[in-house]
């Protein structure tokens, strides 16, 4: 059961966090994702800053915090994990390939620092 609603989760929060990954990202809002996030009751929406790096390092870090805090604690909670199924579901995305390399570069970066918790 906690993997099934850490990949839910996992699921609903990438669209949040490919949101920084749009190069026209300061015309696209984050207010659908950000709701989605929210009605899944995973703790506040980090702000988003438009910066590729940062806003995903946020993202997969508050997101590791508040499974911690949930006490969800598996073998598919550990950041590691979270990383690599955060990245997964990236590159799966229809949209991933139109991303520049650098984009998509940012986002891994982000991903990495995000769950060792240095952003």
């Amino acid at each position: 059961m906690k993997r099934t609603l850490i990949a839910a989760v996992a699921a609903a929060a990438v669209p949040f966090l490919l949101v920084g990954c749009s190069s026209d990202s300061e015309e696209k809002t984050s207010d659908s994702a950000a709701s989605t996030v929210e009605e899944l009751a995973i703790g506040e929406t980090p702000q988003l800053t438009g910066d590729i790096y940062h806003d995903t390092c946020i993202g997969i870090s508050e997101y590791i915090k508040t499974l911690k805090d949930a006490g969800i604690t598996d073998e598919a909670s550990t950041p590691e994990a979270i990383g690599a199924e955060f990245a997964n579901l990236a590159k799966a995305a229809p949209d991933w390939a139109t991303k520049s390399e650098q984009d998509q570069k940012d986002f891994q970066r982000g991903v990495d620092a995000g769950i060792k918790g240095e952003c």
